[in-house]
């Protein structure tokens, strides 16, 4: 069997010579881009079946890895010399190679997008722009229901007073504005569902083969940064509920989470606009330290095969044991965007993008679809024996997920006449020039 086959139409695409597709868990579908090289001008359209909105399939090693539709077919003629004659070559000693097909070159190119595609161009079409009393899955089937979405829903069912939607907004728009406040990921799945997850993709925390340097790693990159790190998150809101009166509607609550592994002070504030209830808050507090979390420790890796040891494809919100000892990884991370690349010698490269996944609470999963049965400190036993330890103010830090510290629910007044803690000591300046006998050897 070829390792990418590519329907189009309902037919397999045989010419196609380049491709990349890629899915990611921030974008609400995927893209895919193939080209269609012909060695000269044809006299009439070539491949007709493959033209804008047409049905697109890709099947890696068998296993459906993308279903969409054509957004754009475009045609590009190029003249490449005169007829006859070889304008373009390589020279190698005495000995020469063309690297010109033909005095004309044309080349078809598709683009297309996942199912979901028509939730990002379309605005929604909700009849009242409101909704009283709902469920947040009631709320996300009302909106994908007019394009036939399937929805695929991994996550707690949260009941909510009331929703408004903007009217004109685009679909995505309002899906994502309840996916913000109600600390939902949203992402196509490759057979083309709206999938909707609090945790990760799997209920067994699990769905896919361990990556081990050595076995099934080709090539690595590993970053660990600090611009979006966050050591504290307050989320602040306000009581909405119509039962709610009096001064337990007008005070300002707000919760604070405290990520234990970002050693220096960089606080964030949020503000909740929903019902701002002590669960709804620490909730929200904890979705945005495992979004900033994510964002701060990353590692691509290309891997050796189309599909994993077991046999079952590559997939973005599968979690995976990854064991790199050079950066000091023996950790489980989350698939978080992947991407498939066919050049012009049909070679397949594919390419995983990892983070740490959502934390539930103190260094534990739960909290979340499938968090529960992580097996967090699985890589504890291979760390120890390869000797890799890890050190306060030393490389690496923490790769596992946020040390997740709840701290008490408070009212604005209350915060106010708590005792603030004494300053910490202002951190000493260095030298401004170094001593003459730096650096010398002794």
């Amino acid at each position: 069997m070829k390792p990418v086959v590519i329907i189009v139409g309902g037919s397999a695409l045989e010419n196609w010579t380049e491709m990349t597709l890629q899915r990611s868990k921030d974008e609400l579908t995927g893209s895919l881009t193939v080209s269609i090289f012909a060695g000269a001008m044809p006299p009439t359209p070539i491949n007709r079946s493959a033209m804008a909105g047409a049905q697109i399939q890709v099947y890696i090693a068998g296993q459906l890895a993308f279903t969409g539709t054509v957004d754009k077919r475009t045609g590009t003629g190029d003249k490449k010399g005169k007829e006859g004659t070889d304008d373009n070559q390589e020279t190698h000693g005495e000995s020469s190679m063309s690297v010109s097909i033909g005095p004309n070159e044309y080349t078809v190119k598709l683009t297309a997008r996942g199912k979901t595609k028509r939730l990002i161009d379309s605005s929604h079409q909700h009849p009242t722009t409101n909704m009283l009393k709902p469920t947040t899955k009631k709320v996300v089937e009302k909106l994908i229901e007019p394009w036939k979405t399937q929805l695929e829903w991994k996550g707690e069912d949260i009941k909510l007073d009331k929703v408004r939607f903007r009217d004109g907004a685009r679909v995505v728009d309002e899906l994502h504005r309840v996916a913000m406040e109600n600390c939902y990921f949203m992402y196509e799945t490759r057979d083309g569902k709206l999938r909707v997850t609090d945790g990760v993709g799997s209920d067994s925390g699990g769905g896919g083969d361990p990556l081990i340097l050595g076995q099934n790693i080709l090539s690595f990159s590993a970053e660990q940064s600090e611009d979006e790190a966050k050591s504290k998150i307050k989320v602040k809101g306000q009581r909405t509920e119509k039962d709610k009166w009096g001064e337990e509607a007008l005070l300002k609550t707000f919760k604070e989470v405290k990520d234990s592994w970002v050693k220096d002070f960089v606080p964030l504030t949020v503000q909740h606009y929903g019902d701002a209830d002590d669960k709804t808050l620490e909730r929200r507090a904890r979705f945005e330290a495992n979004k900033h979390s994510a964002e701060s420790k990353k590692i691509t890796i290309e891997v050796f095969h189309v599909q994993t040891p077991s046999g079952q494809p590559w997939d973005i919100g599968n979690t995976h044991y990854v064991e790199v000892p050079p950066e000091g990884i023996f950790d489980v991370f989350e698939c978080t965007e992947l991407t498939y690349t066919v050049d012009a010698d049909k070679t397949l490269k594919t390419t995983l993008v990892l983070s740490p996944p959502p934390s539930g609470g103190a260094g534990v999963g739960g909290g979340g679809f499938g968090l529960g049965s992580l097996p967090m400190t699985m890589g504890n036993a291979r760390r120890s024996q390869a000797k890799v330890t890890l050190t306060a103010g030393e490389y690496p830090a923490p790769w596992s997920p946020p040390m997740l510290a709840e701290l008490p629910l408070m009212t604005l007044v209350e915060a106010l006449a708590k005792p603030q803690p004494e300053e910490d000591k202002k951190e000493k300046s260095p030298p401004m020039t170094l001593p003459p006998w730096f650096g010398e050897i002794v």
